[in-house]
């Protein structure tokens, strides 16, 4: 149970606090804000950010570590918006590596990320050797090609329905041709899971996390976006946790511990080539109270 304390000398009574609090923790009366109930506080630390005079303690944020937000240093929206814009994926890297104190930086970035009850279920798994990356790549691409087998026959199929049901052999059997297309470029001594990219993050969460894998995803484009910005390019590789899902040996590979599961994989490298425009992107239906 974390240790919270108001100082009256300081407390406007503003009650931002206690309004924000989910949790309840704060109760405002009359002449003062109480601490209430402590044990309730599940760390959000919404409170000691919106105090306006530092009138908040709280054990696990100590205001040494929660620097004042400072309105002139964030983006404007048109700013941001062309950040947002530039980012495109990346599938041809140069031949240089990233310094893995830059990748580092990135994954600082990339905790900024909001996560269900602020739990922060987001570690990576930072892969630069080639030879790790390329046997990853295989062991993928087998394991896609091996589905692919799978569905085309029609006795397998069968089954599947019986066991999965219909619709999802119906959208399985709408993969099997970019399955096979993986296989084939292996073959032909492509990359075709990771680009031979010089790194590869793995996000990870724990198992029984219900909300991890959106946790990871916000996570991600955070990284995504401050890889951008740092002349970097990314991009988010969806075969791959496809075959992690239809592997045991393939998680087994990237040695996570039992309690934990990999839920996103992206490259990170050096593009070999910069975009110069950009692109329109479809604007999205809109219905009001439908």
């Amino acid at each position: 149970m974390p240790e919270i304390a108001i100082l009256p000398e300081r407390c406007t009574r503003c009650g931002a606090c206690a309004a924000l609090c989910t949790g309840r923790v704060f109760r405002q009366e009359p002449d003062r804000i109480v601490v209430a109930d402590p044990a309730a506080c599940w760390l959000c630390g919404h409170c000691v950010a919106v105090c306006p005079v530092d009138a908040l303690l709280h054990s696990d944020y100590s205001l040494e570590d929660c620097p004042p937000l400072d309105p002139a240093r964030l983006p404007p929206l048109d700013a941001l918006e062309m950040a947002l814009r530039a980012r495109r994926s990346a599938r041809v890297f140069r031949d240089r590596p990233v310094p893995r104190e830059v990748i580092r930086e990135l994954l600082e970035v990339g905790r900024w990320a909001p996560s269900a009850s602020n739990a922060q279920p987001v570690d990576w798994l930072a892969l630069d050797d080639p030879a790790r990356i390329a046997a990853l790549s295989a062991q993928s691409v087998a394991v896609l090609a091996h589905t692919a087998r799978l569905l085309r026959n029609p006795l397998i199929r069968f089954l599947l329905r019986l066991t999965v049901g219909a619709e999802p052999v119906r959208k399985g059997l709408e993969s099997v041709p970019d399955f096979e297309r993986l296989a084939q470029r292996h073959a032909q001594g492509e990359d075709p899971i990771f680009f031979r990219a010089p790194v590869v993050l793995i996000a990870h969460v724990p198992r029984d996390d219900y909300f991890g894998r959106e946790d990871a995803t916000y996570a991600a484009y955070n990284v995504m976006l401050a890889a951008s910005l740092r002349g970097l390019g990314t991009c988010h590789i969806g075969y791959f946790t496809v075959a992690l899902a239809r592997s045991a040996r393939l998680r087994a590979a990237l040695g996570l511990p039992p309690d934990r599961r990999a839920v996103i994989a992206m490259t990170l490298g050096y593009p070999r080539h910069r975009f110069h425009r950009l692109l329109p992107r479809r604007a999205p239906a809109l219905a009001w109270n439908p």
